[in-house]
């Protein structure tokens, strides 16, 4: 008589607090149902995204839009736009690879490798440009003099076309020797990954956090010690970065360093979704971020205002000059004179002085050094001639005034 060897399994349930003995043959069914919940939860996550993408596309392509036709420009225009270039092609690419892992099941076809490889390339450009951008501003804070007078004109648009082709190249040598159709050495396909990782975790985010970092602190003094507001360049940039280090990391952390174990299916399949729900966020925030930033305190509430109003607004680098505020990056920006109130002569702290005006509007002080000075703003200048008659030494103003001292 064959004897028939059932074996049972103790299992615990959480929600009563209580044990049952369960038939193995009852294990696979509860191990099927908890990967269904799983790819429902990825389907979920995954369709959310796409709909994110769709979303960030016709924001950054309205930012392009915008930006390439625009007629006032500074460095930031140049670099903005690229970044929103970058951002574009990131979500198309992404759209793209969601449609094919989730719709059609094409995960292991050469169409799917290639988007891929795209979608890192506009992810390592984008972060690139990020960087470029935090750093550059923070430049022009600590060193404004060598920013406005001694920096190359055209720096913007030469670094933006080195980061371009230095994510190019190595995203196409990643491709190259880590395409898995290819009888690829895998020695160099791991030092090829090794070094984007050495760049994107060792390079590229630190120093946009330390760039950060300092412009916040010269924002924080700023305001404390000048009570100015900050300019809204500063804002932009700042939020970019909060933005990307909150949902755009998860996927480079992913892609370089979680890429190499051996994780669960159930496990990596719900990271992969949520690193592309994040990064699609994280391209999408930023149009969002610059029409914030541009409608943020602006003098007519009321009043309707077009896209590139708000986003001309956003990127400009010198003050608006409403209110109180003023540049605190210290690069000389310099208010003009109907915005500045009008001095009486009257409070002049010399003696013995004629005024040719009886008003004078406060203006900065051009001297040897450009300085801004608190009215009355009488400036001498050097340069000037002396009456030889009677001796007097001629101070004048940069407004117009001129005023004779005995």
């Amino acid at each position: 008589m064959a004897h028939v060897t059932q074996i049972f399994t103790l299992v615990h349930l959480p929600s009563t607090g209580m044990s049952q003995i369960l038939n193995s043959s009852q294990i696979p069914e509860l191990a099927r149902n908890g990967t269904d919940a799983v790819y429902t939860l990825a389907f979920v996550v995954n369709v959310m995204a796409a709909f994110i993408c769709v979303c960030g596309i016709v924001g950054n392509s309205l930012v392009v839009w915008l930006l390439a036709f625009s007629i006032q420009r500074n460095p930031f225009y140049v670099y903005v736009l690229n970044l929103a270039v970058a951002d574009l092609l990131f979500l198309l690419c992404m759209g793209c690879v969601i449609c094919l892992s989730v719709i059609f099941r094409a995960n292991d076809t050469s169409a799917y490798e290639v988007v891929r490889r795209v979608k890192y390339f506009a992810y390592t450009a984008s972060l690139s440009l990020l960087t470029a951008i935090s750093t550059q501003r923070c430049l022009s804070v600590l060193f404004p003099i060598w920013y406005k007078v001694q920096r190359p004109r055209h720096t913007s648009t030469v670094v933006c076309t080195l980061l371009w082709v230095l994510s190019l190249l190595m995203n196409t040598l990643a491709s190259f020797f880590c395409h898995h159709f290819r009888n690829s050495d895998q020695e160099q396909c791991s030092a090829i990954n090794t070094v984007l990782g050495i760049l994107i975790l060792g390079v590229f985010t630190p120093l946009i956090t330390l760039s950060s970092l300092i412009l916040f602190v010269r924002i924080k003094r700023s305001s404390q010690q000048w009570r100015r507001r900050p300019s809204r360049l500063l804002l932009v940039i700042l939020a970019l970065v909060v933005v990307f280090l909150i949902f755009s990391l998860p996927l480079g952390i992913y892609w370089l360093i979680l890429y190499w174990f051996k994780l669960e299916q159930n496990v990596n399949l719900v990271y992969v979704s949520i690193s592309r729900l994040s990064s699609a966020i994280s391209s999408t925030a930023n149009p969002i971020v610059y029409i914030l930033v541009g409608r943020w305190r602006k003098q007519s509430r009321n009043q309707q205002e077009s896209l590139r109003v708000m986003l001309d607004r956003a990127l400009r680098e010198e003050p608006e000059g409403t209110g109180k505020e003023t540049p605190s990056s210290g690069t000389n920006e310099v208010e003009s004179e109907s915005q500045l109130p009008k001095v009486s002569v009257r409070e002049r702290p010399a003696t013995g002085v004629r005024p040719e005006r009886v008003f004078s509007p406060a203006c900065p002080c051009r001297g040897k050094l450009p300085s801004l000075c608190s009215p009355p703003c009488w400036c001498h200048f050097s340069r000037m001639p002396t009456s030889p008659s009677t001796g007097r030494v001629l101070w004048s103003s940069s407004c117009g005034s001129a005023v004779e001292v005995n």
